[in-house]
Order: structure tokens, then C-alpha cells, then sequence
């Protein structure tokens, strides 16, 4: 499917991340993130390609975007009302989604090191002479490249920032928050 966007839920890597973390949520509606990054990691579709690639779109990029859309109560675009996701898990019925400090660090060092890598991998390319896209870590126009490195340093900082909190687990969402806010539902 490729990338058409740069976040990661304009690629075909994470709507196969939300596919993935959607198949495998609990009967009673609840999500660890811990759980999330262990399952991710062992599944061949959704595992963590190597930071050192620089891949500008990916798995753990797709979950720091939906930990955001929950935390932000934003989650209508991940559920679909049509006829073909009837009998989809849907996010608006989770009760409870935890994160951890742990994890909370692992995903913020992902984005931080893949970005990282990203700016020196196409560095590299630009001083072997390479031009157009190559020397934009694979973005076609230089606008989208400049948007992409914001939006990752952006997802890094608030992972980072969840990750302060003094709280051994943080609870993403409310149980009552979801079931007293229309936002957070789709009928």
C-alpha cells in the first residue's frame, strides 16, 4: 500500500498496526501498551523494523498516534461504521487502556532514534551526491519531509511527557469518560 501521508495511519504499515492491536484486544475491552509492544514485536507483519533504517513510516509510530488520539479523546477515526467492519472490534468499547513508563520510554526512544536516523541516512545520501527524495530520507517533496520530522519530534515529546508522570500506570481513558462523551463513541 505504501505511504500516502505523514503520519503513520496514512500507510499501509499502520493501518496494518491499528488492524493488528484491533484483532487483539481483550474480550472485556481492555488494552495494556505493554502487552501491545510485546505482541507487536513477536508478529511478522507489525514487528519494529531496526531504528538504524530510518523507516519513516511504521508500527510503534502508528500506536505513539492512537496512545495520542486517546489521550487527546480523538479516537473517531479509528473505527469504521461501514457494513464491511460490522463485526470489527471497536475502540470506542474499551473500558480501559493502561500504559506504562517502560513502554512509554521504549516508544519514545523508537521515534527518537528512527528519526535520528532518518536525518543521518539522508545526510549520508545528500554528501554521495544522491538528489531529489533519497536526500529527504525518502519523502518526495521537501515540504512533507520538514512536516514528518515535526510530527515525530512531536510524538516523541508526548510520549515523553506521559512517560513524567508520577503514576506507576497511566490510565489512557476513563471508563465514564468514554461512556459520558459522544466524542469518544461512533453509533
Amino acid at each position: 500500500m505504501g505511504a500516502w501521508g505523514i503520519t503513520a495511519f496514512e500507510s499501509g504499515t499502520g493501518l496494518d498496526a491499528v488492524g493488528f492491536i484491533r484483532h487483539n484486544m481483550t474480550e472485556g475491552g481492555n488494552l495494556e501498551l505493554h502487552k501491545i509492544v510485546s505482541d507487536m514485536q513477536n508478529d511478522y507483519w507489525t514487528k519494529a523494523s531496526d531504528v538504524t533504517h530510518g523507516e519513516s513510516h511504521t508500527s510503534p509510530m502508528a500506536l505513539a498516534e492512537m496512545v495520542i488520539k486517546f489521550v487527546d479523546r480523538d479516537i473517531g477515526e479509528l473505527d469504521y461504521d461501514e457494513e464491511w467492519a460490522a463485526d470489527d472490534n471497536k475502540f470506542s468499547a474499551l473500558t480501559s487502556f493502561t500504559a506504562d513508563r517502560e513502554s512509554l520510554e521504549w516508544l519514545r526512544d523508537y521515534l527518537s532514534d528512527t528519526l535520528k536516523h532518518c536525518r543521518t541516512n539522508s545526510r549520508l545520501y545528500a554528501s554521495q551526491g544522491a538528489t531529489g527524495s533519497e536526500s529527504r530520507g525518502g519523502w518526495f517533496a521537501k515540504k512533507d519531509w520538514y512536516k514528518w520530522q515535526k510530527h515525530m519530534t512531536t510524538l516523541a515529546e508526548r510520549m515523553d511527557t506521559l512517560a513524567a508522570s508520577t503514576d506507576i500506570q497511566i490510565e489512557l481513558i476513563q471508563p465514564q469518560e468514554q461512556a459520558n462523551d459522544p466524542g469518544m463513541k461512533l453509533e
